[in-house]
């Protein structure tokens, strides 16, 4: 009975996500194995995100009368990001399109390409109603925005190339086994079959009192797999510009040591010199001392020599540390904000979204 009882008191875990984080982080650049604690705190930073969306998008619902949640809230949240949004956009279409194929086969209709449809190449997109948008304010469309969409989904499909070019470039000295390995990490997801994980992680019943349903899921899942995106990016670039940064301070306190040596080298055979001609008969003593600077000139070679020869090969990449995470959410806050009146006080700043 005891027994029982610990089991059942017992804490579930916090971390939920490490192994998906890890994979993600993974196909966006980084090494293979990342620290713990830097995909603890990237995943701490995607829970405070999504709870943050969900309590917005519930009061977006509310204030269109609506006690369920809809695709147009989220996009009201990310509307500032037009190419993220485009993406959402496209991607609730490919989902739209593989469920209405998975129902006809279920139901054994034969599909058939019609070879005189308009536009064949063109998805049919999801029709969804933009609610701040002046055209869907009236019961007819007044004016046609397919050229706005069409500008919306060029920028998502160059950020997609981008993207794809990334990919081709981490991936291009990799072997087969290595690829494979690449390959299975980008199915990586918080949602896709993991729904009601999803919904625990996020402690979902504390801040909304309706259910959400499949949809809504996919698309948390897909902003979830965009911070992840991200603060990873963000993160790998501060790295290397603070390496980069590094590097050329090195270089630079190497290459005035080096000035510093040859000067006081110089200026002792120089003096040398000096004496020995003012002085003929110490001329034992000015050959001496000059075989003593060549003796230091020749160390100080051989010193130079083995820093810059026996270094060995460049060490392998190294993790991302804590900082480099913490600073990226930094600057990934760093949102403009609005100009208040000056009468002082204190005022909640408000999250921006990753």
């Amino acid at each position: 009975m005891d027994k029982s009882r610990e089991r059942g008191d017992r804490p579930q875990p916090k971390y939920k996500y490490t192994t998906e984080i890890q994979q993600m982080m993974f196909v966006f650049g980084e090494v293979q194995d990342p620290l713990t604690e830097t995909t603890m705190l990237i995943e701490d930073i995607v829970r405070s995100q999504v709870i943050e969306i969900i309590v917005l998008a519930a009061a977006q619902a509310q204030r269109r009368g609506s006690r369920f949640l809809a695709a147009e809230d989220f996009i009201f949240l990310i509307r500032h990001d037009r190419t993220k949004v485009m993406r959402l956009r496209e991607y609730l279409s490919w989902k739209d399109v593989r469920k209405r194929v998975r129902e006809r086969e279920e139901a054994g209709d034969e599909i058939i390409d019609d070879p005189n449809a308009d536009k064949p190449d063109k998805m049919a997109r999801v029709n969804i109603r933009l609610s701040w948008e002046l055209a869907h304010s009236f019961s007819e469309n007044m004016c046609d925005d397919d050229d706005d969409d069409d500008e919306g989904m060029l920028d998502a499909q160059s950020d997609s190339l981008k993207r794809l070019r990334d990919a081709d470039e981490i991936t291009k000295q990799m072997t087969r086994d290595e690829y494979v390995h690449y390959s299975e990490c980008r199915q990586a997801s918080f949602t896709y079959r993991k729904n009601k994980r999803f919904r625990d992680w996020a402690h979902m019943s504390t801040y909304i009192d309706t259910k959400l349903n499949d949809e809504i899921i996919d698309i948390l899942g897909f902003l979830t797999f965009e911070m992840v995106s991200k603060i990873t990016e963000t993160a790998l670039r501060i790295k290397r510009d603070i390496e980069k940064a590094a590097d050329e301070s090195a270089d630079t306190q190497e290459t005035g040591s080096k000035r510093t040596a040859n000067a006081a080298t110089s200026s002792a055979l120089a003096s040398a010199s000096a004496s020995a001609t003012s002085a003929p008969t110490s001329a034992s003593t000015a050959t001496a001392t000059e075989q003593q600077f060549k003796r230091q000139r020749v160390g100080g070679d051989v010193q130079t020599a083995s820093i810059s020869l026996f270094l060995g090969p460049p060490t392998a990449r190294t993790p991302l540390q804590v900082q480099h995470v913490q600073e990226a959410f930094r600057r990934l806050q760093r949102a403009p904000q609005p100009i208040r009146n000056f009468k002082g006080g204190l005022t909640r700043t408000r999250v921006s979204f990753i």
